[in-house]
């Protein structure tokens, strides 16, 4: 999956292009107001090479539920930042079984991230 996503190139551009979305979604920005934007994105880039089987075996950083238990993330913010990873997907021409495969981990973890 991670081949299939550009590997190291393509996982950036991805994750480059979702924050973008997320930091101009009026939404969604307040819940980035306090946070090192470029460390976030890194921070991402890595969990995703992991989910994505382009890393290390074995996750080292904090758990989602950890690195966002202060957040207060609710259900709706958490839906829309989904939605704005698979639209992020669709734009950067992400085949569709592979932006499935994503959505359903994104899913999958939804009860870790949400708070609120």
């Amino acid at each position: 999956m991670y081949q299939q996503i550009g590997g190291e190139a393509g996982l950036k551009k991805v994750v480059d292009h979702f924050y973008e979305r997320l930091w101009v979604d009026p939404e969604l920005k307040a819940y980035f107001n306090e946070i090192d934007g470029e460390q976030l994105k890194k921070h991402q880039a890595m969990f995703l090479t992991f989910v994505l089987g382009g890393g290390a075996n074995e996750w080292s950083g904090v758990s989602l539920g950890s690195a966002h238990s202060e957040l207060n993330i609710t259900d709706s913010a958490f839906t829309k930042v989904a939605w704005h990873l698979t639209m992020t997907l669709n734009e950067l021409d992400i085949s569709r079984s592979l932006t499935m495969i994503i959505n359903g981990f994104v899913e999958g973890v939804r009860g870790q991230v949400v708070s609120a």
